[in-house]
């Protein structure tokens, strides 16, 4: 059986491929994989460079392109692009669109990845029984996010569930463990969920990413994938270009939403 870590570059998935690098989980990993949306910032990238330094076992970058860029085009030409979850502004009511990022971007190319590295080929019928055993880097305060595989030849495995490991937990093995630079969450720089928190050290100390975000806000304004029928998109919950977003409230801070709502469990980990 071949056993892969769903690698997100975030904080649990990095201490779970590290810890399998040092055998306090077994077995040892046959590969880890990082679906790239291209569109994370830089300091991701960066821990994923030192990671794969680490790690006794390879780590596969996969992507579906970049899309930042399939975003912005989309709001130009109108081509399709699988929605982020924007927030919508309308005369009847507001909400957010459909996520579809996630399965398009992130989890597509992951199964794609495992068919080849079991050796199917393009549309050849998946074995029947379980091939695969996938680990994922869910933590025990985010269990919300526990999902069973969509397909019966892959098992999903949460080592650090059976280890009882908080996000809390997995910081302090690495500074028990000697690292003194800890990952941060992973995310598109534009990401609707990021919380004000996130907003506010984005626009301090990554002055890259929060340019990156105000430009694709501006853009999607006026809709994408020629659906916008008068409806106004935002990045921001508030409803208002980012760039004027308040993001002092700090009742907003992992308040309305969470990585516990994003991307399927492949995302932020």
């Amino acid at each position: 059986m071949l056993t892969v870590i769903s690698l997100g570059a975030g904080v649990q998935s990095s201490v779970m491929a590290l810890m399998a690098a040092k055998g306090q989980i077994t077995p040892m990993p046959d590969c880890a994989i990082f679906a790239d949306t291209q569109a994370e910032p830089d300091h991701i990238y960066e821990w994923l460079d030192w990671l794969e330094t680490q790690l006794p076992f390879p780590i596969y970058r996969v992507t579906a392109g970049n899309l930042r860029d399939d975003l912005i085009a989309s709001s130009q030409t109108g081509a399709r692009v699988p929605n982020p979850p924007l927030f919508v502004q309308s005369a009847k009511s507001d909400g957010m669109l459909f996520r579809q990022c996630t399965s398009d971007y992130k989890i597509q190319p992951i199964f794609k990845k495992l068919r080849e590295l079991i050796g199917l080929k393009p549309r050849q019928r998946a074995p029947k029984e379980v091939a695969v055993e996938q680990w994922i880097g869910i933590s025990q305060d985010e269990i919300q996010r526990m999902k069973m595989a969509p397909h019966k030849w892959i098992e999903n495995r949460w080592p650090l569930l059976e280890k009882r490991m908080s996000r809390l937990h997995c910081l302090e093995w690495m500074r028990d463990n000697g690292y003194n630079e800890l990952p941060r969450k992973s995310a598109c720089t534009f990401c609707p969920y990021h919380d004000n928190a996130t907003w506010r050290d984005m626009k301090a100390n990554d002055k890259k990413s929060w340019t990156e975000a105000v430009v694709v806000d501006h853009l999607i304004r006026d809709g994408i994938n020629k659906t916008s029928e008068g409806n106004k998109l935002y990045l921001h919950r508030s409803r208002v270009p980012l760039d004027d977003a308040d993001l002092s409230d700090p009742a907003e801070d992992q308040e309305t939403f969470s990585f516990m709502d994003e991307c399927e469990g492949m995302c932020g980990v």
